[in-house]
């Protein structure tokens, strides 16, 4: 046997389906994918969400290998006309290509339907200053949301954490000025099928690992406050939080804010007094300074404003509304 027949074969080997295993429904494969492949806690939440709100009442009723790449596209069109933002759409894609690449490496399909669909365009959108909330919208957010979330509140503006970060800061995490980012609250499905709540490694990071970000003097006597628990002690995961966040932005009549607009505020504030880039991604724990550079870029000092102090001193023009008495008065900058 020459070596070109050798390969040929051995490529009809490697590529060989059992007809009969592509049968599965994708509903039935998502279960056992979820249930079988090791993942970190805040990515098998993740992932568990999206195939059960976004991709199964879809596509669950088909077997794996009757879904296409046009089944795919057409998945794609509904999710925008729900209005998912397009890092939104791309993290669910990921998701989804995760459980197709399981099945073409287990002979299941031949082929990953996802990686044959035209990926979906995802600019990384660039944060609008003007549309993000004033101290005094924050202020009364904090107070409004009651005083157990309260601290939640503070350290993603004042700290720029997550919303799953902020509720899992313990009191010796503030510390002489700094705040060490530990952990990250998430919800799970356990053995049982119930839903908890459990701390997990940071998002990007292993077990263990941590990142250390200045806290000002006006988080410490909310320390003993921590870590944040619902009136029973149990643990507050983000979804519960946003629930609150969302019923004290109606009471307020405030617009419609995102919780992570905190961590938004935070960023924008401070690089636009000056802080370096490279500084802010890793406060921010992005994966990539080119998350941070996309996103705020435009908002830092470039070198010719640093070397005018006429020009330095006064509120730049990235800052968010009422950018005089928040330069003066914003927690995030009393370090």
């Amino acid at each position: 046997m020459d070596f070109t027949t050798k390969m040929e074969n051995e490529k009809r080997e490697n590529s060989y389906v059992d007809p009969s295993a592509g049968k599965v429904s994708v509903r039935r494969y998502a279960a056992d994918w979820l249930a079988l492949k090791p993942m970190a806690a805040g990515t098998e939440e993740s992932y568990e969400r999206i195939m059960r709100l976004h991709v199964l009442p879809q596509l669950g009723k088909k077997t794996i290998s009757q879904v296409t790449a046009a089944d795919v596209e057409e998945l794609y069109a509904l999710w925008r006309r729900q209005g998912a933002m397009p890092n939104t759409i791309d993290s669910r894609r990921i998701a989804l290509s995760g459980m197709f690449s399981h099945a073409v490496r287990h002979k299941r399909i031949r082929e990953n339907p996802v990686k044959q669909a035209e990926k979906p365009a995802n600019p990384i959108m660039q944060v609008d200053e003007r549309a993000l909330p004033s101290f005094d919208e924050i202020s009364a957010l904090a107070k409004e949301i009651g005083p157990r979330l309260e601290p939640a509140v503070w350290l993603m503006a004042c700290c720029g954490l997550r919303i799953g970060e902020s509720l899992g800061v313990f009191p010796e995490d503030i510390f002489d000025g700094t705040l060490r980012c530990r952990r990250q609250v998430v919800r799970i499905k356990n053995s049982s099928g119930k839903y908890v709540a459990l701390y997990a490694p940071l998002k990007h990071r292993k077990e263990g690992e941590w990142r250390d970000i200045p806290a000002p003097a006006t988080l410490e006597p909310l320390a003993e406050r921590l870590p944040i628990r619902n009136q029973a002690g149990g643990m507050i995961y983000p979804d519960l939080f946003r629930k609150s966040w969302d019923r004290a932005l109606k009471r307020l009549g405030l617009p419609d804010y995102n919780p992570h607009d905190l961590r938004h505020t935070w960023a924008t504030v401070t690089l636009s007094n000056g802080v370096p880039l490279h500084e802010v991604s890793r406060w921010m724990g992005h994966s990539s300074i080119k998350i941070t550079v996309d996103r705020y870029g435009r908002l830092a000092l470039d070198g010719s404003e640093r070397c005018l102090p006429s020009r330095a001193s006064r509120p730049p023009s990235g800052c968010p509304r009422s950018a005089d008495s928040q330069l003066r008065e914003y927690p995030a900058l009393s370090w």
